[in-house]
Order: C-alpha cells, then sequence, then structure tokens
C-alpha cells in the first residue's frame, strides 16, 4: 500500500470540497455542486480502499506506533467520506431544495433561511409559534432529510457496521452511550435549580406561563436579555482583532486567516470556519448583527481558525486535515466563553457591570448543553430504529424531557444532518472547561493577556490533529476527559 498516494490524493479531495463549501455557505454561489468533488475520488472513498488500509493497519505491528495511528486515521476518515459520498446526491438535492422553498407570512414568500431572523425579533408569541409551525411544514414537503437517514444507515450496514450509529462511533473514537450517561449524570444533579431559574427567566422576560413556552420562544428569550448596545455589531470585528493582538497569537502568514463579514443576499445563516488548506488558508464567514451571539459566534469561529492556522505544516497530511473534532471545539468554545468572563468583558467592551447579563449566560449555557445532550439522545434512537414512524413524536418528549420547552414534533427533521455533531460538542464543552481551569491556574485569571499562556496554546495547536481529546488531556496532565469540571462550573453560575 502507498501511504503517500492516500495523503496527497485526500488533501486534493479536502481542498476542493471545502472550497466549494466555502463559496456556498458564503453565498458567492447560489447552489451547492459537491456531486463532482465526490465523484473525483470515488475510487479512494471505496469499500475497496477502506479494506485495504484496513489491512494494513491489520498488519502494521504496534512497535510501528506512528504509521499505525495514521492507518488508522486514514482508514477513518476513508470511512467517514466514504459515508459521505453515498449520500451527496440527498445532500445537495436537500440544499437546492431548502434554498427554493419558501413559505407564505404576512401576504410575503419568505425563504426557510429568514425564518430564524423572523422568530428572533417577533414579539408575539402566538405569532412565533405559527411561524414556527409553517416552517416546519415547508420542511416537511420534502422527504429528503428522511431519505439521508436511511441512506447513511444502508451504507454503514454495507460496511459491516450494525447501524450509523456504530460507524460514527468507530469513527470518532466514542462510545455515545457511555458519553450520554456521564452528562446526564452531572446534568441531573443541575436538573431541579436550572428548570426553576427558566422558568423565572421565561415568564418575567416573555409574560405567559413557563408551561406554554416552545423552541420558538428561545431566540426572542435571548434577544430581550442581550445588552445590545454594549454588543455593537461595529466593534465586532475590531474586538475580536484586539482580542488576538493583545494576547500574541496572531497566525505566522499575516494572510493565513481571512473574515468574510460581508452582507450578501444568499449568504447562508450562522457562522462558519471553512479550512479550505490547512494552515495557508482559513475562511471564517459570518453574517453579522448586534448582540452578544453574534460576538460569541465569531470569537468561536476565531477559535477554530487560530487552531487551522497555527498548525505545523510539516505534520503528514492526516494530521492536519482530520481528527477529533471535539478537539478543535474546545478550542473554538475556549474563545466563545471570553463573553463569560468579567474580566474581558471589562477590559475590550468596558461592560463593568455584567452581573445581570452573566448570570443569564451561565442559564442560557445550561440550556445549549442540555440542548445538545438531547440532541444526541434523539439521533441514537433514531439510527436504532428500523422505521422512523414514531420519530417526531420521540424527538418533541425527548427534547422537552432536556430541555424544559416544548418542541414541535415535525421539527425532528431539523436535527437530521448533523445530529452526532452534538456528542463533538459535548466533549469539545468538557475539554474546554478542563483547558480553561488549567490556564487561569498556571497563568492567572487574566490568562487571555498572558504571553507564556499564548506560547502554551500555540504549541498545542501546532499539533494540530495529533491528539484526540483524550489524549491532549493526559499529554497536558489535566487528567482524564470528564464533564465534572464543566458541571461545577454550570453549578456555580447558577447560584
Amino acid at each position: 500500500m502507498q501511504i503517500e498516494s492516500y495523503r496527497t490524493r485526500l488533501e486534493e479531495f479536502e481542498q476542493n470540497l471545502n472550497r466549494e463549501l466555502f463559496r456556498y455557505y458564503s453565498g458567492q454561489k447560489s447552489r451547492l455542486e459537491i456531486l463532482s468533488a465526490y465523484s473525483d475520488y470515488a475510487d479512494l472513498f471505496s469499500a475497496w480502499s477502506i479494506r485495504e488500509v484496513e489491512a494494513e493497519l491489520k498488519k502494521t505491528s504496534e512497535s510501528f506506533a506512528s504509521r499505525k495511528k495514521s492507518l488508522q486515521k486514514i482508514h477513518r476518515f476513508l470511512i467517514d467520506q466514504y459515508l459521505d459520498s453515498r449520500t451527496a446526491p440527498l445532500t445537495q438535492e436537500s440544499a437546492l431544495f431548502e434554498a427554493k422553498q419558501t413559505l407564505v407570512w404576512e401576504g410575503m414568500d419568505v425563504g426557510l433561511s429568514q425564518v430564524p431572523g423572523l422568530l428572533k425579533n417577533e414579539p408575539d408569541a402566538a405569532r412565533r409559534r405559527k411561524l414556527s409551525e409553517l416552517h416546519v411544514r415547508a420542511l416537511g414537503k420534502s422527504e429528503l432529510r428522511q431519505k439521508r437517514v436511511v441512506q447513511l444507515n444502508s451504507a454503514a450496514v454495507g460496511l459491516e457496521f450494525r447501524n450509523y450509529t456504530q460507524a460514527r462511533e468507530l469513527i470518532n473514537g466514542t462510545d455515545y452511550k457511555q458519553l450520554l450517561k456521564s452528562f446526564d449524570g452531572v446534568l441531573d444533579r443541575l436538573e431541579d435549580r436550572y428548570l426553576e431559574q427558566l422558568r423565572v427567566s421565561f415568564e418575567s422576560t416573555l409574560g405567559f406561563p413557563f408551561s406554554e413556552a416552545g423552541s420558538w420562544d428561545v431566540a426572542y428569550w435571548r434577544k430581550k436579555n442581550d445588552p445590545l448596545h454594549i454588543f455593537s455589531q461595529r466593534h465586532l470585528l475590531p474586538v475580536i482583532e484586539m482580542t488576538i493582538s493583545e494576547f500574541g497569537i496572531q497566525p505566522e502568514h499575516s494572510d493565513a486567516v481571512t473574515f468574510d463579514l460581508e452582507s450578501r443576499a444568499s449568504k447562508k445563516p450562522g457562522s462558519f470556519c471553512i479550512p479550505i488548506r490547512i494552515p495557508q488558508e482559513v475562511k471564517v464567514v459570518m453574517q453579522p448583527e448586534d448582540g452578544s451571539g453574534s460576538y460569541a459566534a465569531l470569537l468561536h469561529e476565531s477559535g477554530h481558525a487560530l487552531h487551522f492556522a497555527w498548525t505545523s505544516s510539516s505534520l503528514p497530511v492526516e494530521y492536519r486535515i482530520w481528527g477529533d473534532r471535539a478537539l478543535s471545539e474546545s478550542y473554538a468554545f475556549l474563545f466563545e466563553n471570553c463573553i463569560l468572563d468579567p474580566k474581558w468583558l471589562a477590559h475590550v467592551l468596558f461592560f463593568t457591570e455584567s452581573e445581570e447579563f452573566l448570570r443569564f449566560q451561565y442559564l442560557l449555557r445550561v440550556f445549549l448543553v442540555r440542548r445538545c445532550a438531547g440532541r444526541l439522545c434523539f439521533s441514537m434512537r433514531l439510527h436504532e430504529q428500523e422505521s422512523g414512524a414514531d420519530m417526531p413524536q420521540v424527538y418533541a418528549e425527548t427534547m422537552k424531557a432536556y430541555t424544559g420547552v416544548q418542541h414541535l414534533p415535525g421539527s425532528w427533521l431539523e436535527e437530521l444532518p448533523d445530529g452526532f455533531e452534538a456528542a463533538d460538542c459535548l466533549r469539545g464543552w468538557a475539554l474546554e472547561s478542563m483547558l480553561r481551569d488549567y490556564l487561569r491556574s498556571k497563568y492567572g485569571r487574566t490568562w487571555f493577556l498572558n504571553r507564556s499562556s499564548a506560547g502554551f496554546l500555540k504549541e498545542i495547536w501546532e499539533t494540530g490533529q495529533l491528539y484526540n481529546a483524550d489524549e491532549l488531556c493526559r499529554e497536558i496532565g489535566i487528567g482524564g476527559l470528564d464533564p465534572q469540571v464543566l458541571a461545577d462550573e454550570l453549578s456555580e453560575g447558577l447560584r
């Protein structure tokens, strides 16, 4: 087996695919076209290639640890992309359908991507629910997302996995049941306090009984508790750039990270970090607006971007472009959670009276962690079922149990594309809390102004994807990956 041939072609594929994703999500293309990227490398993402690498992996002695680890990464990357390649036609068709699909609101045709913004700004609770129901109905006009779930399971079974869940567990090196059990244990201890504070916050903010609250109210609830005048859109990029500059973590090559914050009609909502060539070309895409959410999102994507831009170019390709997603998520959360630090708020935004804001942010953070755990729980159940007939109701009940607010059964469709990313986020949150605790203990509360802590981060970023989250914990001497530090932090925040 020629491992260098695999490396060359994997890197070529990753660049071609990510360049296409960047153009589409940044709104520079109206259609997502990923089929050619997969068809050009169809022989690479095939059962034959997977078996070849698997055979080589089995016959490689444990004494050749470096080669064995490289082969394991390549093997998992091939399985990951094999599954995606089998569903690429449905992914592309679904993107086209959803880009064109509209619903009628206030006598006007509204695109599906506009709905989150409308919900965020709609003051009437009944209208928010109605809009959410219309959104669910519009998504339900296509069965493409459901077909993708079936295809993922079928492709996984074709590789001799029990189902897609088992395939993802191998790809990510994570036991999802054990992960969920560990988070359920710590979240259960916070449940009563969380639900009471959530009830008080919803009722005081929205003015109706908490029992009537639904997921359609969350964006408006967040906005009403946000000091928009503090988190002005016009200061967003300067604040991020100042944070990076003062910390001394600017990439060595000034053009390695590009921020695309331009407003485009076809730009997709949300924020994205798309590494086209690691470490030379990393794109951060966002359509900013006023509010702490934009600051948190751009800090988050900057954390991803800095990790990629500081990755050593001398690493083999498999250690640069693919690995444990929770690892990069932890770096992203590390910077996102600057908005939870009163010293950072005072230093960069002159926001000194932040106690009320921080109380809400910790409540919101518990909500987001619980929502992620609910999504993981639902995704595991989804891929274990032969029939999805009862999945809408299972979804509504699962998400209500985890978050405390109602979810429309039909909104299960929104979880289908990326349900297992919730596991990456949960593990990333756990690692981030441990990493931040380490930085504070070693470099002080204002670690984000300490050039020594910057040097430490650059050292671990340079290793790219060499380690997974558990290995990094052991490498820096903070024990095994454990959600308890996160739980303690959230418990303190709810007091």
